[in-house]
């Protein structure tokens, strides 16, 4: 068990972090702020940034232009507001993993299933990276998002190294860019084959076969019995929950 009383491979769920932009709001417009936000990330998820209307947004959401104005001055700061959630609530994950006080090799398995598990269950998620993807303006935040997760990852592995607890030559550099466009490319193939594995299922499998080439033996004998393998998908419930405003 971890210091927050959780099997150490169980995903801390998002949750709001735009504390900053959201102060002094009363609740029921921080309701509204919220509630926009989110059907706004749908829309870009499924329509793009730029196919996506303001009007289409305020009637997801039940309210009226007016009230999408009072919060957003216009559809490029509602896909800015969008994309700063994104990035605000993995710092708050990211915070959060690390209090667990894990093994270099753990936290990096658990940053990987709780970043998996926002692409496809967070709309915020899925909506900030279609903005990002879209829009020229967005580049950088683009590559923020997907550099910040390959440097996290080579600077676990640096830290499992200096642990003992790689094999080999293992370089952490080329095992992070490995990693991170392995994770591309399943979740590529399991968007594009709906029938087939998902990408959880895509990912423990690149795992089960990669760990045992990088992995000291040691931390391998401890790893095969803690339950890893058997782990359950992130529940859909629990993101949609985590973002429906309080």
């Amino acid at each position: 068990m971890t210091p927050d009383g959780v099997r150490w491979y169980e995903l801390p769920v998002p949750r709001w972090s735009d504390h900053v932009a959201a102060a002094g709001l009363q609740a029921r417009a921080l309701t509204t702020r919220r509630e926009l936000l989110v059907a706004a990330a749908r829309r870009f998820a499924s329509q793009g940034h730029h196919g996506t209307s303001l009007t289409q947004v305020a009637a997801d959401a039940s309210r009226t232009k007016g009230a999408l104005f009072f919060h957003f001055a216009s559809k490029s700061a509602l896909g800015w507001a969008v994309v700063d959630e994104v990035h605000a609530s993995w710092d708050d994950l990211a915070d959060r993993i690390a209090a667990r006080d894990l093994d270099p090799l753990r936290s990096l398995l658990v940053v990987f299933d709780a970043q998996m598990a926002r692409l496809v269950h967070d709309p915020i998620v899925q909506g900030g990276v279609r903005v990002m993807r879209e829009d020229p303006g967005m580049q950088a935040d683009r590559h923020k998002w997907v550099e910040g997760w390959r440097a996290e990852s080579e600077v676990l592995l640096q830290r499992a190294r200096a642990q003992g607890l790689l094999a080999g030559e293992t370089d952490p550099a080329s095992v992070s860019t490995t990693l991170l466009s392995t994770v591309v490319g399943h979740h590529y193939l399991a968007e594009t084959q709906p029938d087939g594995p998902s990408l959880w299922e895509r990912m423990t499998a690149t795992w089960l076969g990669l760990l045992p080439t990088m992995a000291a033996r040691g931390w391998l004998a401890e790893w095969a019995v803690s339950g890893w393998s058997d782990r359950p998908e992130p529940d859909p419930e629990a993101y949609a929950r985590a973002r429906r405003p309080a």
